[in-house]
């Protein structure tokens, strides 16, 4: 039996005031904490209903009505003749854990997940993407090469302004905010069709397109709907962390496929697909992420009969179709009049920014249909403003302009990066001049080691992500994804300059 005198902080009762009056939920809560964390521990005797209403301080109905309520909620039970007891059920071994010396305040909510209940832990990437910047001392000096974001102060924001505008005056004449409503919706997806068979030769109706907030909620639906724990799923060698980080949250076992100067190796997806099944391959084959090269027109062709052989599916993400500064791009897989295999996912954030939420999917009916039964389980609708804003943006052609007018400006900041990085690294770094995209892939020479070169980028306030962060397998890489667009051609040149000073500090 617990001493008279401590029963009062033992149920914690002056936690909010010493003097007051203790309810009789409070001394349920106090009871139920206390065997929670092991203070009073199974088949542990309580005191009589009028011993406890004396040392509480309080009217014995209280007590009477707080052990009666414990002990229909199970935390108690009482036995005829004998008393009340704590519920002998609570096994020793389940309490274990709250017996641990640490404060039973940071439990609860607050407190982190045991360890047996997490998936991995992401890549390093994923707190690089989010938190773009030094932990300590962060300034508004601090430069950031990003993955190829566009520059959002090249916006059209009159014309964005107008827009959004218009939209919300429409959405609320047309009741389109009201909760469930699909048909602002149907019009972007309209939009985007027209758009991508214009663009990108794409054979799609309303009908095959789904609309998610980012291409990593498109590929996470996609890969959902499409993989199951053990299938063996192909990404290159260097390639985007958050598509790869999914298909291992999914249960897929991964494989890495070489890229070389014409894309992907396609020899070697065939030999894989002679010794195991494959179920899905994830590319970027437009501008290879991250190193920018384009597959092949032969190896196109190839991985297309390639699919349709060994029945796997391709998962083609094509991230920055607009931008392409030399010929006419390479149309994408999914364009082929004869394939039935590539599930192809965009967004619109290289025109717009990453703030503009809009991905799609474009698919056939049947995997649309079942995608969008899985969307609505985490969201019944998109946001009707936006979608009304950018479905009248592609319709009116102010997208298309904002495009060819950032375009050149890109191509201009493109050029200058590479020309500051030859200036200042000289033949110490290898650069091959893109056909498109906002970024440039640059390797290094053995003598600098990129991923000290990172590091020591943080302490002269630049931020940069180190190849190895792009690699399924966490090895080691010497080289750098650049984005040149978002920075201006004298902002670039003062990066590659906090570049060149960090690689002189490895020493």
């Amino acid at each position: 039996m617990v001493q008279m005198r401590k029963w009062r902080p033992l149920l914690d009762l002056d936690a909010d005031g010493a003097g007051q009056k203790a309810s009789y939920r409070k001394i349920v809560d106090g009871l139920a904490d206390a065997i929670r964390s092991g203070r009073l521990e199974p088949g542990a005797a309580l005191p009589g209903t009028r011993e406890l209403a004396d040392i509480l301080d309080v009217n014995r109905k209280t007590v009477i009505l707080a052990y009666e309520e414990a002990i229909i909620k199970g935390w108690l039970v009482s036995e005829p003749r004998r008393g009340t007891f704590v519920n002998a059920r609570f096994a020793d071994h389940a309490m274990a854990a709250a017996k641990t010396p640490q404060s039973r305040r940071a439990a609860g909510v607050g407190a982190a997940f045991a360890p047996d209940f997490m998936t991995p832990a992401l890549p390093p990437y994923f707190d690089d993407l989010y938190v773009p910047a030094m932990r300590a001392g962060r300034t508004r000096d601090t430069m950031y090469f990003d993955n190829g974001a566009p520059d959002h102060r090249l916006l059209p924001q009159a014309v964005l302004h107008r827009y959004y505008r218009n939209a919300m005056k429409a959405a609320f004449k047309s009741n389109w905010v009201k909760y469930g409503n699909l048909e602002s919706a149907g019009q972007l997806r309209t939009a985007l069709a027209e758009m991508l068979r214009a663009t990108r030769g794409l054979t799609a109706g309303a009908a095959n397109i789904c609309l998610t907030q980012g291409t990593q909620m498109a590929l996470h639906l996609a890969a959902g709907a499409l993989i199951r724990p053990g299938d063996l799923v192909l990404v290159e060698r260097l390639s985007y962390p958050p598509a790869w980080a999914i298909f291992r949250a999914l249960g897929a076992q991964i494989e890495v496929i070489d890229v070389d100067r014409d894309g992907c190796r396609i020899d070697q997806i065939e030999a894989l697909c002679l010794k195991k099944p494959v179920r899905l391959i994830y590319l970027t084959p437009h501008h290879q992420f991250p190193t920018t090269v384009s597959l092949r027109a032969d190896r196109r062709q190839k991985l297309l009969a390639l699919a349709q052989q060994h029945r796997f599916t391709i998962i083609e993400e094509d991230y920055d179709h607009e931008y392409h500064f030399d010929g006419r791009p390479y149309l994408p897989l999914a364009s082929d009049p004869g394939q039935r295999s590539v599930v192809y996912i965009g967004s619109l954030s290289k025109l717009l920014g990453s703030s503009f939420r809009c991905g799609f999917i474009v698919a056939p009916e049947n995997l649309i249909e079942a995608l969008g039964k899985n969307q609505l389980l985490i969201s019944t609708h998109g946001d009707a403003v936006l979608q009304k804003m950018l479905a009248d943006l592609i319709a009116d052609g102010e997208l298309r302009k904002h495009l060819r007018r950032a375009a050149k400006l890109y191509r201009a900041r493109k050029d200058a990066l590479m020309e500051s990085l030859h200036a200042r690294f000289g033949e110490r770094v290898t650069l091959r001049n893109p056909e498109g995209g906002l970024a440039l892939w640059v390797t290094f020479r053995e003598d600098i080691d990129v991923d000290a070169m990172v590091r020591h980028a943080a302490g002269v306030q630049l931020f940069v992500r180190s190849g190895r962060q792009f690699s399924p397998l966490d090895q080691p890489v010497n080289g750098l994804r650049l984005g040149f667009a978002s920075m201006t051609p004298d902002e670039l040149g003062l990066a590659v300059g906090r570049l060149h000073e960090a690689s002189r500090k490895q020493a």
